[in-house]
C-alpha cells in the first residue's frame, strides 16, 4: 500500500433536510488514519462526530445527504485501488461486506448496543458467522477466545449469559469483542467509555490500546473527553459545528494548543491543580460569570435564615443503613427471599454553608443516600437530623405537614436535565409548579418570584412560554436549578448535576452552582463519580464503595494523601488532559484485581487493635475492616 493512508476523508460536507429547509451538519472536514494509528476526533454535542463515524460506514439517517467531498478507504484484504465509500450506492453490496468485516463500530451505550434477547455469544459471533465460513463449533471457539481476550473472566459461561446479567464494563467488553470478531482494519469507538465508571472506564481504554497493538488494528475514536485523547491518541482533530478548528499530533495539540476553541476546551476542564478560588472558563464566558453580579442582586431575597454554628452541623446522618428485600422465586412469590444491603453503617456530617463530595462507582449506595435524605425512601435504620431554621428536625419520622414543611428546606438537583422536567409543560408552570403545590401561591402565580429565579440562573423572561424540548442541555439543567431554588431551600442535594452535559456546558453549571452556593448560603451535598469536579465544587469528600462510607477528608487532605485502597484506586483511574500524567493501565489492571483480603494489610494493626475507623489526621478518617471486593465491583 506504500504511504497511502488507510482511510483519507476529503472535503466531506453532509448535510440533513428538514421541515424548515436544509441544515449543514459537517462543513468540508479532511482528515486521514493510517494503518495502526489512532486518530482522536474531538467536540461537544451537535459539533458533527457521530455523523463522520456514520458517513463512513454509509449508515447516515434517511433524510441525511453526503453533498460533497470522498471518504476513500484503502481495503488491506483487496489489491484493488482504494474505494470511495461516499460515492457508493447505500445497497451496495461492498458496505455489507466492510461493516464489522473491514470496519467495525463501537457503540457509547454498550446497553442499547446489545440485544436482550440473544446471549452474549450469539451477537459476538454474529458478524463471524456472516463474513466467514465457520461451523458452529469454528464460531463458538473464536468467539469464546476472543472473549477471553477482552477479559471475560469465564468465556465460556459469558457465551451463554444475557445482557442484563453482566455489569456495564462487561457488557463494553462484549461490545469490543463483536468489533473485533473479523480482525478489521479499523475500528471506529464512538463515545466508548462516557456511560462508565472511571475505574472501568480506565481499564477499557486499556484494553483498547493492548488489542490495537497485538491486532495493529487503526482506531478512530470519538470522544469529548481530553484525558482520553491524552491517553489513546496519535492524532486529534478538534472540531466545532462541523468544521476542523485545529488537528495536528497528540503532542501539539496538548503542548501547543492554536486555535481559540482549542484553548477554551482545555480551560473548561476542571483539574486537580487548580487554585484556591480559580474559575473554569466556559466558551461563552470570560473569566468572571455573566450572572454572578445577577445573583448578588438576588441574594438578599434567595438568602437562607441563618443558623448559629453553635447549634451543630446543619445536617447529620448517623448510623444510616438502607436494605432492600427481593424474591429469588417465580411471579407468584415462591422462592427465597434476598436481602441487599445499599447503605451500611453510613456517617456523616455537613456543616452550614459547606459543600461536601459523594463520589463513588455505579451501585456505591451514592444516590440510595440522597434519596434516604429527601424522604423519597424509608431509612432501614440510622438517624437523619437537619438543623433547620426552624430548629432541629429528625427526618426519619417526618410525616405529613411536618414533611411539607422539610422539603421546603431540602430540594433536589437531579442528573438528567432532558427526563426530569415534564415536556408538556411549559418553563412558567414547572417554575410555578413549587409554590402551587406548597400552597404558596399568590393569586398571580407568583410571577415576580418566577422573573427572579430565571434571572439567577442567567436565562432570560422570553424563555417562559417555551418548552424543555427547545432548550439545550445546559439550559435544561438551569432551568431544574431554578426550581429548586424556589422555595428558598437550605440544602441542596445534587445528584451527578453535570455529567450529561459537554465540557463548557458544564463549566457553566459548575460557575453557577458555586456563585449560588456563596451567596444565597447554601449547604450542598454534591454527588458524582468525577472526582475533578468534586475537587471544584467540595469543601470535604466523603468516598463510598458499595455502601460503606470507607474515607473522608478534606479536598487537600485526600488528594495529597489518600490513604484507603479504593480512595486510591479511583484516582489512579482518573485520565488527565495531560501528556505528562499518563494513565498507569498496568497498575490500573493490578488495583482492580485485588481482592478484600488484600486490603486488610494495610489497616491490620488498628484492625487488631479493634479500631473500625482510623483518625489519620484532624478531619480524615478511613474505614479499617470495610469489606469492599473490587474485583467484584468491576467484573
Amino acid at each position: 500500500m506504500g504511504n497511502i493512508p488507510l482511510l483519507k476523508v476529503e472535503n466531506l460536507q453532509v448535510s440533513f433536510e428538514l421541515q424548515k429547509g436544509s441544515v449543514q451538519a459537517v462543513k468540508g472536514v479532511s482528515f486521514s488514519v493510517e494503518a495502526g494509528e489512532v486518530v482522536a476526533i474531538v467536540g461537544e454535542s451537535g459539533s458533527g462526530k457521530s455523523v463522520i463515524a456514520q458517513s463512513i460506514l454509509r449508515i447516515l439517517p434517511r433524510n441525511a445527504n453526503i453533498d460533497a467531498g470522498s471518504i476513500h478507504f484503502n481495503d488491506p484484504s483487496s489489491d484493488s485501488a482504494a474505494v470511495d465509500l461516499a460515492s457508493l450506492d447505500a445497497k451496495d453490496e461492498y458496505l455489507y461486506e466492510l461493516r464489522g468485516g473491514r470496519i467495525s463500530m463501537v457503540f457509547q451505550e454498550p446497553m442499547t448496543a446489545l440485544s436482550p434477547l440473544h446471549t452474549i455469544g450469539n451477537q459476538v459471533e454474529e458478524a463471524l458467522v456472516l463474513h466467514h465460513a465457520k461451523t458452529s463449533k469454528e464460531a463458538r471457539s473464536d468467539t469464546e477466545e476472543i472473549l477471553r481476550l477482552v477479559g471475560f473472566p469465564n468465556p465460556s459461561r459469558g457465551y451463554e449469559m444475557y445482557p442484563f446479567e453482566l455489569s456495564g464494563g462487561l457488557r463494553q467488553r462484549a461490545v469490543i469483542a463483536m468489533a473485533l470478531i473479523c480482525n478489521p482494519a479499523m475500528v471506529i469507538a464512538d463515545e466508548p467509555t462516557t456511560a462508565l465508571d472511571v475505574t472501568v472506564q480506565a481499564q477499557i481504554l486499556g484494553l483498547m490500546k493492548e488489542l490495537q497493538k497485538k491486532f495493529n488494528t487503526a482506531i478512530l475514536m470519538i470522544t469529548h473527553d481530553l484525558g482520553v485523547v491524552a491517553n489513546m491518541a496519535d492524532k486529534v482533530v478538534v472540531i466545532y459545528h462541523g468544521e476542523i478548528m485545529e488537528a495536528g499530533n497528540v503532542e501539539d495539540i496538548f503542548r501547543k494548543p492554536q486555535h481559540p476553541y482549542l484553548k477554551a476546551l482545555m480551560a473548561a476542564i476542571p483539574h486537580f491543580d487548580m487554585k484556591d478560588g480559580e474559575r473554569l472558563v466556559s466558551l461563552r464566558d470570560a473569566g468572571k460569570s455573566k450572572s454572578s453580579d445577577t445573583i448578588h442582586k438576588l441574594a438578599g431575597k434567595f438568602k437562607t435564615a441563618d443558623v448559629s454554628e453553635s447549634n451543630g452541623p446543619h445536617l447529620k446522618v448517623e448510623n444510616l443503613c438502607k436494605e432492600f428485600t427481593t424474591n429469588k422465586g417465580s411471579w407468584f412469590g415462591a422462592g427465597e427471599d434476598n436481602r441487599i444491603i445499599a447503605v451500611d453503617n453510613v456517617s456523616f456530617e455537613i456543616n452550614r454553608g459547606e459543600c461536601l463530595g459523594l463520589v463513588g462507582e455505579s451501585g456505591s449506595g451514592k444516590t440510595t443516600v440522597a434519596k434516604l435524605i429527601m424522604k423519597a425512601l424509608e431509612t432501614t435504620s440510622g438517624s437523619i437530623t437537619l438543623n433547620s431554621s426552624e430548629g432541629m428536625r429528625d427526618v426519619v419520622d417526618l410525616r405529613g405537614e411536618e414533611l411539607m414543611r422539610f422539603r421546603r428546606k431540602v430540594q433536589m438537583i437531579f442528573q438528567d436535565p432532558y427526563s426530569s422536567l415534564n415536556p408538556r409543560m411549559t418553563i412558567q408552570n414547572i417554575l410555578a409548579e413549587p409554590f402551587i403545590i406548597h400552597g404558596l401561591n399568590d393569586g398571580r402565580g407568583n410571577q415576580d418570584d418566577i422573573l427572579d429565579l430565571l434571572k439567577l440562573v442567567g436565562l432570560e423572561p422570553h424563555c417562559l412560554n417555551r418548552y424543555p424540548h427547545s432548550f439545550s442541555g445546559g439550559q435544561r439543567q438551569r432551568i431544574g436549578i431554578a426550581r429548586a431554588l424556589a422555595l428558598h431551600p437550605e440544602l441542596m442535594v445534587c445528584d451527578e448535576p453535570v455529567s450529561a452535559l459537554d465540557v463548557s456546558v458544564q463549566a457553566q453549571i459548575l460557575n453557577l452552582l458555586n456563585d449560588l452556593r456563596k451567596e444565597l448560603g447554601l449547604t450542598n451535598l454534591f454527588i458524582s463519580h468525577n472526582l475533578a469536579v468534586v475537587n471544584y465544587v467540595a469543601d470535604r469528600i466523603a468516598v463510598m464503595c458499595q455502601g460503606k462510607l470507607v474515607e473522608i477528608a478534606t479536598k487537600e487532605q485526600l488528594f495529597a494523601n489518600p490513604r484507603h485502597p479504593y480512595t486510591k484506586s479511583l484516582l489512579a483511574a482518573v485520565p488527565y488532559p495531560d501528556l505528562d500524567r499518563l494513565l498507569d493501565f498496568e497498575n490500573i489492571k493490578y488495583t482492580s484485581s485485588m481482592e478484600a483480603d488484600d486490603w486488610g494489610d494495610a489497616f491490620k494493626p488498628s484492625q487488631e487493635a479493634g479500631m473500625e475507623n482510623i483518625k489519620i489526621e484532624d478531619g480524615h478518617f478511613v474505614l479499617a475492616n470495610c469489606n469492599c471486593n473490587v474485583s467484584e465491583l468491576r467484573a
